[in-house]
């Protein structure tokens, strides 16, 4: 039986073995906020999704500009929260409160940006049909057209 620290070192010599250790330690110091960045993470695939299922309807190419996007906001979002998260670890060990806000902010801002997508597929979704003039903007900027005044 060969010794612990010749099977690490061995495991550890391969570009695969220094990737997964280095993803290993990053998650167990991000295992405190791992529920406000997996919230954001959702919201942004929920955006996807209605993204792309806009731009099928309107016949559309999607892949590049949807996924350039998504890439944007995944570098966004998460460079913000990782920031309040360090932070917040440099002044209070162990609570994640502020990251939980920023969380909360950015995964209503991607709750607005899909209602949008969805009142443009479905114009009269009861529960989103309640937003439409608020929701005009979005609507008007995912389509490249300005809408007549909504009812």
């Amino acid at each position: 039986m060969t010794p612990f620290w010749t099977q690490a070192n061995n495991a550890l010599s391969t570009c695969y073995g220094g990737i997964s250790a280095a993803i290993i330690v990053i998650g167990q110091f991000m295992a405190p906020a791992y529920y406000p960045f997996a919230v954001v993470f959702i919201c942004i695939g929920m955006d996807l999704f209605w993204g792309i299922a806009v731009a099928r309807k309107q016949k559309k190419f999607f892949l590049s500009g949807c996924l350039r996007d998504t890439c944007t906001k995944v570098a966004i979002y998460m460079s913000s929260l990782l920031c309040v998260f360090l932070i917040e670890q440099m002044f209070n060990a162990g609570g994640i409160f502020f990251t939980c806000i920023i969380a909360a902010i950015a995964g209503s801002c991607e709750i607005f940006s899909f209602s949008a997508s969805i009142l443009i597929i479905r114009p009269n979704f009861p529960f989103i049909s309640i937003f439409k003039n608020q929701l005009k903007g979005e609507m008007e900027k995912k389509l490249g057209t300005s809408i007549p005044e909504l009812q």
